[in-house]
């Protein structure tokens, strides 16, 4: 299909160069994800109770979760927090104050309107390299803060300590959500600035 395609649409630089390299597409164009800033919106008061941390994606994507068990389950014997996954699937984590929630059109402002900060865990791998970053521009269209992996093309969408904060292994993923649990006026600043990123470019 690309190789007689007269133009590509990309969601992924890695992905138009891709098409251009190796399957000889004529033209080659990346457009990033983009969200509707009009109604994923910020919460209109703030929240109230326990930290909530969150994550929203599909059970392909399960296996990047994964690789926070551990993570969560240290952080939680740290610091109180409540853990929030979206998705379409059940799923435990012993130790740690979970809701699981089930993904409809209806409530996916409400429920990513409910989080405190958003977690955008990925893999150093080729494979990621294609991945558009849509989790992370979604948080960011909420005014949410950010911890994500320093990988793919998150580096692009994610200013280390200006829009959100890049990690790259499990202590480092453990600071910066203690960091930002314990601050909230941080973790304000760094989703207002997500905000207005998210507006002006996606």
């Amino acid at each position: 299909l690309m190789r007689n395609a007269d133009h590509v649409i990309a969601s992924s630089p890695y992905l138009r160069d891709t098409c251009l390299a190796r399957y000889g597409a004529r033209a080659a164009t990346y457009i990033s994800s983009s969200v509707d800033t009009a109604r994923f919106v910020p919460r209109p008061t703030p929240r109230q109770g326990k930290v909530t941390v969150g994550w929203t994606g599909t059970y392909s994507s399960r296996v990047y979760l994964d690789t926070l068990r551990g993570v969560f389950q240290r952080l939680a014997n740290r610091v109180h927090f409540r853990l929030k996954l979206i998705g379409n699937f059940d799923y435990e984590l012993p130790g740690v104050d979970l809701e699981v929630v089930r993904w409809t059109s209806e409530r996916e402002v409400e429920d990513l309107q409910d989080l405190d900060i958003g977690v955008y865990p990925l893999p150093r791998e080729d494979w990621v390299m294609g991945k558009s970053g849509l989790e992370a521009i979604q948080y960011m269209a909420f005014g949410i803060p950010t911890v994500a992996s320093d990988a793919g093309m998150t580096p692009m969408i994610i200013r280390d300590g200006e829009n959100g904060l890049l990690v790259r292994t499990e202590d480092e993923w453990i600071a910066a959500l203690e960091r930002l649990i314990a601050d909230p006026q941080l973790g304000s600043g760094l989703g207002r600035t997500a905000r207005r990123d998210a507006v002006e470019k996606y």
